[in-house]
């Protein structure tokens, strides 16, 4: 039970990063979506973090506490890219 969990955070900490790399460097253009890539890891991340969690609690080890840290750096990149963008464009 403790590896599916796993399995599904780090699986609900790569679909947003795909998107978000994808949106950042166009690789392939999704138009239809514009900018909601980057507001992905709000949602995602959120269940990544409650699976991680989870899993902490069955079992504490290296993975668990990598899956926390990754989904947690990814649930607020939103903010730090709203912010940034901000600051360095003043838009």
């Amino acid at each position: 039970m403790q590896k599916t969990f796993i399995i599904v955070s780090y699986s609900l900490f790569f679909v947003p990063l795909i998107f978000i790399v994808n949106f950042l460097f166009d690789i392939v253009t999704l138009e239809k979506i514009e900018g909601l890539p980057i507001f992905f890891p709000l949602v995602f991340c959120l269940f990544g973090l409650f699976f991680a969690s989870k899993a902490h609690k069955i079992q504490k080890d290296a993975l668990t506490i990598g899956a926390i840290i990754v989904n947690s750096v990814l649930l607020f990149f939103p903010f730090v890219y709203m912010i940034l963008g901000t600051l360095i464009f003043g838009v």
